[in-house]
């Protein structure tokens, strides 16, 4: 590869810190605050069939992009990828996931199937949608798509979809966290393929999967090394025998064309949206596979899409916000773990680092030492608000009581959700590997950028014995697409802002908006200027002057 994708190598140290930021902050006081409550009790909405439009010949063709796919810029990859990918695993016996019948050989039948709305939820419909398992040959088999809508008394515009990040995460009940906000649409929110109550990828029992995910992911010696990759390996073939062939149609432009057949079975003309943190990379690639269906679209603490090399890591965000807490903590008399940054700093990382040989018993489980980072990352992802929790967590495992740390490694990794098994998936399916080698030399060029976490939390190979192929890497310009709102926080510890910056300046038409604070997603936030830009935005298509800033 000519360079080093960051956002999805600092997947390697931690596989699943990015999928589940909006998990991690609702455990910690909330990533969304919601709208304002309805003044009355939201009526039961009645059962309603609409039904899908005929396309004629020669009109634009719903999840096709009028460019194809393989003629749109990639990035300059090496001669051989995925080198130790197990592309020839033959899996045991039939698959544990169900694939539905094609409604025809091609797309015709997915284009006019009906959406049967049924009530759900407060005064929400909900729906199953089915799409192709492969866009490339549509007769093979279908696959459900799981789908939200909240309906507004007037709307106006045509419906807002949005997507709360992952990848590998649900995204229904991301029309809670909107609320009231921007009455002209109905919302639509949907479980992505591979996700939630959509068709998921499925790898095995929750005691299997903590095998991986307790797996030691700072080895020492060639052994530890050799346990790693076996390890990693054994999940990749576990995911395999019982997702199937799901595995190999999860990429990112595959979710998109999915997005694309919803918006035309809602009977919208463009695809107006909201996406937060991996949503930012789904709603880029829209724009970029269909400009010209692009509507109003706010991407939220967006992700790296460049390749730039010297782009920050996910990593050294996180570094960043535990060297705040350290100094906050510093200034506590309830903190035992020092009385300077530095201090804090020290105490908590060694005692991350004992755990590797003294891991605590838990139960039946152990809290490793990357299982206890993973932890620590939870509380990271909010401000000062956690503060108080993250003291709490570690003071108690440090005196051999780690119940409640483990209880928020569990959290972050998804334990026990389809999306422990969908995030690595759906990561491995968009961009390619290097292999197991390089994988090591990365991790070495990444610790000293982040000296307490990143040699604590380890890696994972996950990637790199993966056993399905991965999408070509498109460049990401969204070139004839409208303009498209780029929000950056400037300390997000999950997505750092520079990451925003690029993605406003990669993208054609992408203005970029800063919120000069701290946290992950604000667009469903208080911050009153914030509000007043997205409104403006969504409601009067009023597009804000390039570099607003909001604080």
């Amino acid at each position: 590869m000519k360079k080093r994708r960051n956002w999805v190598n600092w997947a390697q140290v931690l596989c699943v810190v990015i999928a589940v930021g909006l998990v991690a902050s609702f455990f910690v006081g909330g990533l969304f605050t919601g709208g304002t409550p309805a003044d009355e009790p939201v009526e039961p909405q009645e059962p309603t069939t609409q039904a899908g439009e005929p396309v004629d010949e020669g009109d634009p063709q719903p999840g096709v992009p009028a460019v194809p796919v393989a003629e749109h810029e990639v990035w300059e990859l090496e001669e051989e990828v995925n080198p130790d990918r197990q592309l020839d695993y033959q899996p045991e016996g039939e698959p544990d996931v169900e694939f539905q019948d094609a409604p025809g050989e091609d797309l015709a039948g997915y284009w006019t199937q009906s959406i049967d709305w049924q009530p759900c939820h407060d005064g929400d419909l909900c729906a199953t949608v089915l799409t192709p398992l492969d866009w490339e040959d549509p007769g093979t088999a279908a696959i459900q798509l799981k789908v939200r809508r909240s309906p507004v008394e007037d709307p106006t515009q045509d419906p807002m979809f949005l997507n709360p990040g992952g990848p590998g995460i649900g995204g229904q009940y991301m029309v809670d966290s909107v609320g009231d906000r921007w009455p002209s649409y109905d919302k639509i929110a949907w479980d992505p393929r591979g996700t939630g109550e959509s068709t998921a990828v499925q790898c095995g029992t929750t005691e299997e999967i903590d095998e991986a995910y307790e797996l030691d992911g700072s080895p020492d010696d060639a052994a530890e090394e050799e346990a790693l990759e076996a390890g990693w390996g054994e999940f990749a073939q576990d995911c395999r025998d019982a997702s199937g062939a799901l595995l190999d149609h999860l990429s990112t432009i595959e979710v998109v064309r999915d997005l694309d057949l919803l918006r035309h079975l809602v009977g919208a003309e463009k695809l107006n949206y909201l996406g937060v943190s991996y949503g930012t990379y789904l709603g880029a690639m829209y724009a970029e596979l269909f400009p010209e269906r692009t509507g109003r679209m706010v991407l939220d603490s967006a992700v790296n899409i460049t390749d730039d090399e010297g782009a920050p890591n996910q990593i050294e965000g996180f570094e960043l916000a535990l060297r705040n807490y350290a100094e906050w903590c510093a200034g506590e008399d309830r903190c035992v773990f020092g009385e300077s940054r530095d201090e804090v700093m020290a105490t908590i990382g060694d005692w991350l680092s004992g755990l590797d040989a003294n891991p605590i018993t838990v139960g039946e489980r152990e809290l490793t030492q990357t299982l206890a980072t993973v932890g620590v990352l939870l509380f990271l992802y909010s401000d000062e608000e956690a503060y108080e929790g993250l003291t709490y967590v570690v003071m108690e495992a440090m005196e051999g009581r780690a119940e409640e740390l483990l209880k928020a490694a569990d959290s972050l990794n998804m334990r026990g959700d389809p999306a422990i098994g969908a995030f690595p998936a759906m990561r491995c399916a968009d961009w390619p590997d290097e292999g197991v080698d390089a994988a090591y030399e990365w991790f070495e060029e990444v610790k000293p950028l982040a000296p307490t976490l990143a040699p604590n939390s380890g890696m994972d190979l996950v990637c790199e014995t993966w056993t399905a192929d991965s999408a070509p890497p498109l460049k990401l310009t969204g070139q004839g697409a409208a303009p498209l709102l780029v929000i950056g926080t400037t300390g997000d510890s999950a997505t750092p802002y520079e990451h925003a910056v690029a993605m406003a300046e990669q993208l054609d038409s992408g203005v970029l908006v800063t919120l000069d604070g701290a946290g992950h997603g604000s667009a469903t936030g208080d911050n009153e200027c914030l509000q007043d830009v997205l409104t403006a935005f969504y409601e009067d298509g009023t597009v804000p002057d390039e570099g607003v800033t909001c604080s």
